[in-house]
């Protein structure tokens, strides 16, 4: 029975080895040699991300119209507040600029901010790696609110009439906390989002609303009071409509009339969709910011101007719609 065995194991890694021989020396195979024979070369490549970022000129219906330094060298979050101040997270301090760009103020901080959110009356919520620190009007320390395990990893924070939605990209969940830091709901129920990379966003759209970024689905999304999925929005694809790649929308933010603001990584773009998902157009596209960038965090101000932070370039900047920035 042994010499069995033993030879049972000589066939099995003869048959091995001959497979493995097979693979090694197979020809390789692509999209273009399965019809032609030939490997893709880098301008092939190259001409098909192209054909992927191209937007036609009649699309982009938005233009720079300013653009705010922040003086900040690792920007990483952004957010709007009273009468339209601009606050911009990085480093290990907010920078709040007034509605002219210019430096109104400055928060020190010991950690560096990843988000930031801002109530109406002036209140800041700022997300450092695993805990939120509260601030008042005047930029002075409220509280400091516990983490709840070792696992989170704030990525951003919008707020609300009730208190703040965090999006926790470490436990993939996005709780809900009142003012004075204690949770008291999770949307999406109990199970986790599907986020492969630390791009994971929440927005509240003007009706009090929370919406989640769902990268993983390619969509975005509003609950019911059960937590249960209500609405969505997008779906995947490298198309001028779809949300590319892996996990899109990196960002979102919601104008007045319920649109949304989106920007994507990968296939760099900044769009607006109506409130069912239809597409309206684009407010800047890949060649507007340098290439492989990711971040680009969003925000809307009083006057529907749309706001995207530029980790390249350190500045916040600012787009109005073409046609005296009227609503799609």
């Amino acid at each position: 029975m042994k010499n069995l065995w033993i030879a049972i194991a000589v066939v099995s890694a003869l048959a091995c080895g001959f497979l493995g021989y097979k693979i090694a020396n197979r020809k390789p195979m692509s999209y273009t040699a399965a019809a032609t024979g030939v490997r893709p070369g880098a301008k092939e490549v190259g001409d098909v991300i192209d054909r992927a970022l191209a937007v036609p000129a009649d699309m982009i219906i938005a233009k720079e119209a300013a653009r705010y330094p922040t003086g900040l060298k690792d920007l990483r979050g952004l957010a709007v507040g009273p009468e339209d101040r601009v606050y911009a997270a990085g480093d290990k301090a907010i920078v709040i600029l007034g509605s002219d760009g210019k430096q109104i103020s400055k928060i020190e901080l010991g950690a560096v901010p990843n988000c930031v959110g801002v109530a109406g009356d002036g209140t800041t919520y700022v997300g450092l790696m695993d805990h939120i620190e509260v601030f008042d009007a005047k930029g002075a320390k409220k509280a400091v609110w516990e983490k709840s395990n070792s696992s989170v990893w704030l990525t951003s924070i919008a707020v609300a009439s009730d208190g703040i939605y965090a999006a926790d990209f470490g436990n993939k969940i996005v709780t809900h906390l009142n003012p004075e830091g204690k949770v008291i709901g999770r949307l999406g129920g109990t199970g986790r989002y599907e986020v492969p990379s630390p791009y994971f966003d929440v927005a509240v759209d003007s009706s009090g609303k929370p919406w989640v970024a769902h990268v993983g689905k390619n969509r975005i999304e509003s609950y019911k009071e059960d937590g249960t999925v209500d609405v969505t929005m997008g779906k995947q694809g490298n198309t001028l409509q779809g949300f590319s790649g892996c996990c899109n929308p990196s960002h979102i933010s919601i104008r007045k009339d319920g649109s949304f603001v989106t920007s994507e990584k990968g296939l760099v773009r900044v769009k607006i969709h109506k409130p069912d998902g239809e597409l309206v157009g684009f407010v800047a596209v890949a060649k507007d910011f340098e290439k492989n960038i990711h971040g680009l965090d969003l925000a809307v101000d009083s006057k529907d101007r749309i706001l995207v932070l530029d980790p390249a370039t350190s500045t916040i900047r600012v787009y109005v719609l073409n046609g005296a920035g009227s609503n799609p």
